[in-house]
């Protein structure tokens, strides 16, 4: 036999051998095509990738929300479920299993529970999150002294007060009115007899769908309504999609809001970057006054559970391989 015909067919018995090979391999599972096609997307299969993150409607467009674990941490994960921003249904759909990851403000009571773990933001994805009142440019010119009343409640709040605050809203189910009516009661605040009624329009103080927003804006009615001035506590009105805008047309007056998240909505919105608020406010027609010490964050969280199953303990520990 030529040399010719032998590589010739030993050619063809290499192909044969090779066909049969994967002839005979199984099928692949639709899980394992689901994870086979996100790491060819995403890169290589790791925890994230196995993990449903949950959180508000707002949250993959929120800078510091989803995006900041994208573009800062390079994680994708396995699917997006509304829930809430940092409420109820996410806590539940944590603990029920129906999302592995969520968001939790950084001041949230339940926190100080054992059933969940803080990620450390371990590349500072976070901004400063000073809590701070901002107002519609023409409430501010109707109520030069605003100021005089707002500006104090700033330089009072903690974070440690504020995160009290929380937990006794959620744990302890103290009315958000009660809670702010006893800080300002501990912080000094006037009497509303000692205080003469101010002759103008009507303060629309407004809280977004969240408890300490809430909390905040009643504090604020509070002080402003003891110092004489008319004010209306518009609740619960939604996301900063949906109140920025009243806030803008003046339809609301006043809101609790936070530096650095609002910071990067007004940059995104203006398609800047980095610019601070003092520049950014008076463009759309809004007034920041002093900041508070007090900060809350987006904080990433787990169950106990999930932290102890997977060794996370920093946001970086998600890019690890799966296990």
């Amino acid at each position: 036999m030529s040399n010719t015909l032998l590589t010739r067919r030993s050619s063809l018995m290499f192909t044969t051998a090779l066909a049969a090979l994967f002839l005979a391999a199984p099928p692949l599972s639709a899980s394992e095509a689901e994870q086979d096609a996100s790491a060819s997307k995403n890169g290589p299969e790791t925890i994230a990738n196995q993990f449903v993150f949950g959180s508000g409607e707002e949250c993959p467009h929120e800078p510091y929300c989803l995006p900041a674990l994208e573009e800062e941490y390079g994680l994708h994960f396995a699917d997006f479920v509304v829930t809430d921003p940092g409420g109820p249904r996410t806590r539940e759909a944590l603990l029920n299993g129906d999302i592995q990851i969520g968001v939790l403000f950084t001041t949230n009571g339940y926190l100080a529970t054992d059933r969940f773990v803080l990620l450390e933001d371990d590349l500072d994805a976070q901004p400063a999150e000073n809590v701070i009142p901002v107002a519609h440019q023409s409430i501010g010119d109707a109520y030069p002294e605003l100021g005089k009343v707002l500006n104090p409640l700033s330089a009072a709040l903690t974070t440690p007060e504020l995160t009290e605050m929380n937990r006794r809203f959620a744990l302890d189910g103290v009315e958000a009115e009660t809670i702010a009516r006893e800080w300002l009661q501990e912080h000094g605040a006037s009497a509303p007899s000692e205080s003469a009624p101010k002759e103008g329009p009507t303060i629309v103080v407004g809280s977004g769908n969240f408890a300490e927003s809430i909390i905040l804006a009643e504090m604020y009615q509070q002080a402003l309504d003891q110092a004489g001035y008319p004010t209306r506590h518009r609740q619960e009105i939604g996301n900063r999609a949906t109140y920025l805008p009243l806030l803008e047309s003046g339809e609301i007056d006043l809101f609790p809001e936070y530096t650095g998240s609002l910071g990067g909505w007004l940059n995104t919105l203006a398609d800047t970057t980095g610019q601070p608020l003092s520049t950014l406010l008076p463009d759309r027609g809004l007034v920041g006054f002093e900041p508070a010490p007090a900060e809350d964050k987006n904080g990433f969280v787990v169950t106990a559970e999930t932290a102890q199953r997977y060794n996370l303990e920093k946001i970086s520990d998600l890019a690890k391989p799966a296990p």
